[in-house]
């Protein structure tokens, strides 16, 4: 009855596919691969804690719905036993290695919607198949009554029905990796541990492990197409929009070329003003060229030679509170002269420059140290 319930509350529940926690992402059948491993228990009438044996379990698993599954296993490892022998209670071992097919049931999507995302979603399980006993330690046990302990020993191996079921849990880790924790009950054949006990066997498994998922396990809805069935006025918007943007991107570059020439008018502009005269200092009782005057004559060069009409004249001074009259005249001779030689060797032809000096007679500037230069004019 539980089993029908289950099952009936799973075709209601498998309806609702899209996840409670994201209204884009749908869920999508998938398969997975289940590997754990622990401890199983054989009920028995020896020590509790000696019936504890190693278990392990490889199942193949199939999630059909968000709530109901399929999976296919393979478990067994290890099963025990107690006999009354000669020595006392003796215990004893077996191998089986069991094969099932379980329906599986989850929980949390059954009874708190599917949600993609969840990170606890418990299950419980039920399910049925073989099992294949082989290598039955009972055989070494030297019993004192056969007939009463092992009326239903097996010398070679062993195969008998399984029915089974369990709870588990699996915890969310990634999209593709989940941590699970599983119980299990396992009723055989009374023949498992060869003990005549007039009821079934039981092997309990108590099992950890990873749970692989082999593919994605939701998809995400695409987002909604529009339909247009307007291609007349599809064209005509797409034309219309390279042609906003043909005029658009002419218009910015017809206004940034209008900038960047009037920017290079203004700085030509700035700089010719900046080049009608041109002053270029010495030091006391010296016509030599400065480093820095020397620069600032290349610059002038530069320019004379952009402006290949402009005719210049250089005007030789001295300052009045240094030297006597005469020696300030040819000083100042001098400090014309070299400015000239500088222009002319640097590639200005020399018809375009006249040559003048003052001497200490006039002081263009109020401060007597800027009078020891040559100053230079455009006169046309």
């Amino acid at each position: 009855m539980l089993i029908v319930a289950l099952v009936l509350s799973c075709g209601v529940a498998q309806a609702q596919k899209v996840s409670k926690s994201d209204s884009e992402v749908e869920f999508k059948s998938h398969v997975d691969l289940q590997l754990m491993g622990g401890a199983g228990y054989t009920i028995a009438e020896g020590n509790y804690l000696q019936m504890f044996s190693p278990a392990a379990a490889l199942n193949l698993g199939w999630q059909i719905t968000p709530t109901f599954g399929l999976r296919l296993g393979g478990s067994g490892w290890q099963g025990k036993g107690t006999a009354l022998s000669a020595q006392g209670i003796e215990n004893y071992a077996f191998k089986f290695a069991q094969g099932s097919l379980d329906l599986t049931f989850d929980l949390a999507n059954l009874f708190g919607g599917y949600r993609h995302d969840r990170v606890f979603s418990p299950y419980l399980f039920v399910g049925g198949g073989a099992a294949y006993g082989f290598d039955n330690g009972a055989n070494k046990v030297q019993s004192v009554t056969p007939s009463e302990y092992f009326a239903y020993l097996w010398e070679k191996n062993l195969l008998t029905p399984v029915g089974r079921g369990g709870i588990g849990a699996n915890i969310r880790l990634s999209d593709a990796l989940a941590i699970m924790i599983e119980a299990n009950a396992n009723v055989l054949n009374d023949h498992f541990n060869s003990k005549k006990a007039g009821n079934p066997d039981f092997q309990f498994n108590a099992l950890a492990g990873l749970k692989i998922n082999l593919g994605k396990t939701y998809t995400r809805k695409p987002a909604p197409v529009v339909v247009d069935n307007s291609a007349a006025e599809r064209e005509a918007a797409r034309l219309a929009a390279e042609k906003a943007a043909a005029e658009k991107a002419a218009a910015e570059k017809a206004a940034a070329e209008k900038a960047a020439a009037e920017k290079a008018a203004a700085e030509k502009a700035a700089r010719d003003a900046a080049m009608q005269q041109i002053c270029t200092f010495f030091e006391r009782d010296s016509f030599v060229i400065l480093p820095a005057e020397a620069e600032k004559l290349t610059d002038y060069v530069e320019w004379l030679k952009e402006n290949p009409d402009v005719n210049i004249s250089l005007t030789g001074y001295a300052d009045v509170q240094t030297g006597k009259h005469k020696h300030n005249m040819w000083l100042s001779e001098n400090r014309a002269a070299v400015v000239k030689d500088f222009l002319v060797n640097a590639g200005i032809s020399e018809s375009r420059i006249t040559t003048d000096f003052k001497g200490d007679t006039v002081q263009p500037f109020a401060e007597n140290d800027k009078n020891r230069v040559t100053i230079s004019l455009v006169t046309k």
